[in-house]
């Protein structure tokens, strides 16, 4: 039998996914170049954590391509 349900979940888990490690890395990353530009007090140090994060979600990535196997089990 068809289940919607299970199929509605992988398809969210699969765009969240995509999101945060695909187009949510340029988002992060233009966001901490904005910060970064900006003049408004503190703007600095968040810039520095955007970018940051936007370091260890490109590292994230690249170790699920490559010891996805290992860390999910194939």
């Amino acid at each position: 039998m068809f289940d919607l349900g299970v199929l509605v979940t992988a398809v969210a888990s699969v765009l969240g996914v995509g999101l945060l490690l695909g187009a949510g890395i340029p988002l992060v990353y233009a966001l901490g170049v904005r910060a970064r530009e900006s003049e408004r007090p503190g703007s600095t140090a968040v810039g520095a954590l955007l970018m940051t994060a936007c370091v260890l979600l490109a590292l994230a990535g690249i170790a699920v391509i490559v010891f996805g196997d290992a860390i999910f089990g194939a």
